[in-house]
């Protein structure tokens, strides 16, 4: 772990046909997060209490609180699983300074921008408007924590995701290191599931930047980790169980749907947060399910896809 903050190492490289599968599935996934941001959609409303079952309160809360959640852990595991790779290649500081160009730097941009356009001007004739953030009259420190994630979701609220992302390359060669530790994986991934349930925002010490806005993030990046370290694939090649994990997500989406639709969550707390889990880990088995799919199978969405994929960043980057 030491040499790869001083000498990159070039002698790792992911399978063709998984580096193909990622870039495949990258802009659905893209595409998923974008819907938890569709506020036609109106979940909140829905989630707050229980409400009669109807296709239309079903099929909101299915897109926005079932399927956006698919994007961020799938995104972060790819995230941490290429990590390892790229640690090996440049070397831990040349890394970081990539990924401050790739990550901080946009997101700088991107909340700066939404706060000249939106929160500033939304302050300005509401001042219940992101109460959560001092933009006007003119405060500094608010303007510092609404573009960097500063103990606060950032002016442009998806862009949270940069910053915890960023943290993760920051404790990289850690999560290296205890990833190489087989046995010791058997304590850290249950106290990492635990920590997304209840716990979610420090990693151990509640100290900005090891603070997360989702503590999935890293769990799901810890989890790529592991499966490149282990020299394990991540692409599903058994057809049956590829099968089964597609089946499964769809069908187990619609019925958590209805759950969230019928019940209250106020009543049954504990309950919804470990389903809100299951739904993520559920959702991840179904989009590699996919993502093995559409590389071995090429069709015309996997075409398409393959052609937006280059996008997707810029995609992430502008939807507010």
């Amino acid at each position: 772990m030491i040499n790869f903050l001083t000498e990159p190492d070039h002698s790792f490289r992911p399978e063709r046909e998984t580096s193909e599968a990622i870039r495949v599935i990258r802009p659905l996934l893209i595409l998923f997060m974008m819907l938890a941001h569709v506020y036609a959609l109106d979940s909140a409303r829905i989630l707050a209490s229980a409400l009669p079952m109807s296709f239309e309160n079903w099929f909101t809360v299915y897109l926005k609180s079932v399927l956006a959640k698919t994007g961020v852990p799938l995104l972060s595991l790819i995230s941490g699983y290429l990590a390892v790779y790229s640690l090996r290649r440049y070397g831990y500081l040349k890394l970081l300074a990539r990924k401050t160009r790739r990550l901080i730097w946009p997101m700088i941009w991107a909340n700066l921008l939404f706060i000249l356009l939106v929160t500033y001007p939304g302050q300005a004739a509401d001042s219940a408007y992101r109460s959560d953030l001092s933009i006007y009259p003119f405060d500094l420190y608010g303007w510092f924590q609404a573009t960097f994630a500063f103990y606060r979701l950032p002016a442009n609220q998806p862009m949270f995701f940069l910053k915890d992302l960023f943290t993760c390359f920051l404790l990289l060669p850690l999560l290296v290191g205890v990833a190489r530790i087989r046995y010791l994986n058997l304590l850290v991934i249950p106290w990492m599931a635990w920590k997304c349930v209840y716990l979610k925002t420090a990693l151990i010490f509640h100290i900005y930047p090891v603070w997360f806005l989702r503590f999935d993030i890293v769990f799901a990046f810890y989890l790529g980790i592991l499966l490149f370290v282990h020299s394990k694939d991540l692409k599903i090649e058994s057809r049956s169980l590829r099968l089964a994990s597609m089946a499964l997500f769809p069908l187990a989406g619609g019925m958590t749907a209805i759950f969230y639709v019928g019940f209250s969550q106020a009543d049954q707390r504990d309950f919804f947060l470990w389903l809100d889990f299951a739904v993520k880990v559920i959702s991840v088995l179904g989009c590699v399910s996919i993502m093995s799919w559409l590389v071995t199978s090429p069709g015309v969405v996997s075409r398409f896809l393959t052609w937006l994929s280059p996008y997707s960043y810029s995609m992430f980057l502008i939807h507010a």
